[in-house]
């Protein structure tokens, strides 16, 4: 993975484990200013689709389609502009909650991720890639796609005052079902299945 995508990627890491001491912190100190609700979301979120989402699109480009193929425009366009999506998740989601900015960075972060999970599925099927490792990597696609109907059933419950109710939190649980048990870990299998092949075997 290049190494400066992957200081990006840990940069995010630093920033959201940064929110989530602030957020411990209040538990031992009264920090009125503090809107600890809308804090935690934009932990959550820059952890997850900031640490967590851009960790793996580099991992996956470099070991399934090669260094080279990471140095495209395409690729380094499509990190940058999901980097943009998750500085300003960082940026809005503390000052405004959900919100219309918040939503807008959200909404793109998704629509970023629709367009790498067609041009990667796509670039797959040109490449060497084959076995469980090919099977995970296009598992992993399914899923993180499949997670987000969840947030697009957000809009319609909103609007109806569902809030809080039981169709608000299984659209939750089924966003972050499907994004850490489906696409967060079949991402991890394929990488892991990719680089036994690479591991020298014992007579």
């Amino acid at each position: 993975m290049s190494a400066y995508w992957m200081k990006v990627a840990l940069g995010n890491l630093l920033a959201a484990a940064c929110l989530g001491v602030v957020l411990r912190f209040a538990f031992v100190v009264e920090l009125s200013w503090l809107e600890f609700r809308q804090v935690l979301h934009a932990h959550s979120h820059v952890a997850m689709l900031g640490w967590v989402y851009l960790a793996l699109f580099g991992a996956l480009v470099e070991t399934f389609l090669g260094e080279g193929r990471m140095r495209t425009a395409r690729y380094r366009i499509l990190f940058w502009l999901t980097q943009i999506s998750v500085l300003g998740m960082l940026l809005t989601f503390p000052v405004e909650g959900y919100g219309p900015f918040s939503i807008a960075f959200s909404t793109a972060h998704v629509l970023l991720s629709y367009v790498f999970a067609y041009r990667f599925w796509r670039d797959l099927e040109a490449g060497p890639a084959a076995g469980p490792s090919l099977r995970f990597a296009r598992g992993a696609l399914v899923f993180m796609i499949l997670s987000t109907l969840a947030l697009w059933a957000m809009g319609p419950i909103i609007l109806f005052g569902l809030q809080g109710s039981a169709f608000y939190y299984m659209s939750v649980q089924f966003f972050l079902h499907f994004q850490f048990n489906g696409w967060f870990l079949f991402a991890v299998f394929a990488l892991l299945f990719h680089h036994w092949k690479e591991i020298p075997q014992r007579p």
